[in-house]
Order: structure tokens, then C-alpha cells, then sequence
């Protein structure tokens, strides 16, 4: 009988295979969420109304509106039931964008509040770097290359000493393509360039004489500073804004913490041995220039 060959027969029973087998495996008795229709409210309208206006710039027709909702309530029932075959366990997709939604209900909880005026200037005083203007530095580099070097720290040492004694007029050292002069950089550049521990250890040089070597992810450079601008704070009032948004920022961090510290705390945490020999053994990251 060909009737018994048809691919669309075979499937047909698969499935009324596996979905009895599931049935059976499962057979407990429903839950109350179970009994509770699949419902579609005013609100849910609203939403429907404002995402196809936003959109298509228009109201949607009645029978568009029908099918926007048909198509919810088609999405509401198969999530329903996927809920109760359980396909949502174990599903990493799900799990992130459950722990996404959650995460932004603690922002959202973060931007609910209002600071007072106090608060913010306590904030506005307590980081002060954050509201300042940036410093700012001009400087000159000899850069030694270690991969052409057999020892350039004991080269960059020799060519230090010579300029700080007028020794010696000063060298071109390695070709560098970032160039060799700077001018009126600010910290937040220099460190896109060398990296943020070369920057941090330029910024803090004296101007007027060579120092060094400094170490970057590209290797040794002597530096000269020409010129430089410290950092100035600007005035609460022309920055209460950013003092404001700065502030909120914090506050989602804090409560993240508070809020993962409790569910720590209420569901508890267990690593396994091997979990934690892992950790314990883990590599410390390269960072450029160390």
C-alpha cells in the first residue's frame, strides 16, 4: 500500500508518538497557571496599536488590528505550551533573555529615582575626575624596539644618561609609526596609542626633562615633556546633568550588586571541586606594556 509510504504519514505519526510519550511521562495533575485561559486585554491593544503606528506611520486597519491580535494570541498559546512540554529548560537562549529582561527591570527600578540636590553634589565631590576638564600634555618620544635589540633597557638606560648630561645630541632610537611627537594630548589618546599604564606614568612626568624608560605594548621609549595642562573641575551647575546621569549609573550598579548578593544568598551558590581548581589556576590576563 503506498498510503504507508508517504512521507507526511510518517511524520504525522512521529508525532502522535512523541507527544503521548510525553504525556505519559508527565502525567501529573495540572497546575492552576494551566487552567487559566490565554487572554488578550485592552493594554495588550494599546501596545499593538502603538508599535504598528510608530512603525508604519498610521493606525493599522480592523483587519490589520485582527491580525496583530491573532498573531499574539497565536504567540501566547505556543509559548504556553511550550512552557508545558518544558522546552524552556535548560535552554540558553531562554535563560539569557530571562536574565536580560530581569536586568533591565533593575535598571529601570535605578532610573525611578529622584537624587536631591545634596546627593548629587555629594556625588559631584566625592568624583571629581569624572567632572572635570581633561588634563592635557605635549611630549617627544625615543622609542627602542626590543625585537631589534639584543637589550634595549640597558640602550634606553645609556641613551637617558647621555641626554640628561648633554652628552649627546638626542638620537632618532627605532622607527616608530605612531610618530614621535605629540602635541596637546590628552590622557584618554595617549592611552588609545600606548596603553593606560604607559599614559598614566607619562602624564605623571615633570616637564623640561627626559624620563624613562616607560614601558608600552610596542617596548621602550624614553619621553620628554614639553608642555602640560592639568585636569580642572568644571562648575556643579554647568555639569548637574551629567552629574545626574553619572549618578544614575552607579546607583544600577549598586543595586545589581545588592540584588545578585541576595539571590546568591537565597538560592544558594555551589561550585564544584574541579569548577574551583579551574578558577584558582586560571592564567592572569596579559595586559599590553607589562
Amino acid at each position: 500500500m503506498t498510503l504507508f509510504r508517504e512521507p507526511l504519514l510518517h511524520f504525522a505519526v512521529i508525532g502522535v508518538v512523541l507527544f503521548s510519550g510525553y504525556a505519559w511521562l508527565h502525567d501529573e495533575q495540572p497546575d492552576a497557571a494551566a487552567d487559566e485561559p490565554v487572554r488578550v486585554g485592552e493594554s495588550d491593544v494599546r501596545w499593538l496599536k502603538q508599535t504598528w503606528s510608530s512603525q508604519w506611520l498610521r493606525d493599522p486597519t480592523a483587519d490589520e488590528l485582527k491580525g496583530l491580535v491573532d498573531d499574539l494570541l497565536n504567540e501566547r498559546l505556543l509559548a504556553r505550551e511550550a512552557e508545558e512540554m518544558g522546552l524552556d529548560r535548560d535552554d540558553t537562549i531562554i535563560r539569557r533573555r530571562l536574565a536580560q529582561k530581569l536586568k533591565f527591570v533593575i535598571e529601570d527600578t535605578a532610573q525611578l529615582a529622584e537624587p536631591t540636590d545634596a546627593e548629587l553634589r555629594q556625588f559631584y565631590d566625592a568624583n571629581p575626575a569624572r567632572f572635570a576638564t581633561q588634563a592635557r600634555l605635549s611630549f617627544r618620544q625615543i622609542y627602542f624596539d626590543p625585537e631589534n635589540r639584543a637589550d634595549a633597557a640597558a640602550d634606553a638606560q645609556m641613551v637617558l644618561a647621555e641626554l640628561n648630561t648633554g652628552g649627546k645630541p638626542e638620537p632618532g632610537g627605532d622607527r616608530l609609526l605612531l610618530g614621535n611627537r605629540f602635541h596637546d594630548a590628552s590622557e584618554l589618546a595617549v592611552s588609545g596609542m600606548f596603553g593606560a599604564d604607559f599614559a598614566r606614568k607619562v602624564f605623571a612626568v615633570e616637564p623640561g626633562q627626559w624620563r624613562g624608560p616607560v614601558k608600552s605594548g610596542y617596548g621602550l621609549h624614553l619621553v620628554f615633556v614639553t608642555q602640560s595642562t592639568a585636569a580642572v573641575p568644571k562648575a556643579f551647575e554647568s555639569v548637574k546633568g551629567d552629574v545626574l546621569a553619572e549618578w544614575r549609573g552607579a546607583k544600577q550598579a549598586e543595586l545589581s550588586r545588592e540584588f545578585l548578593a541576595a539571590l546568591r544568598k537565597k538560592y544558594g551558590v555551589e561550585l564544584e571541586d574541579g569548577v574551583k581548581a579551574a578558577l584558582t589556576s586560571a592564567p592572569e590576563p596579559k595586559v599590553a606594556g607589562k
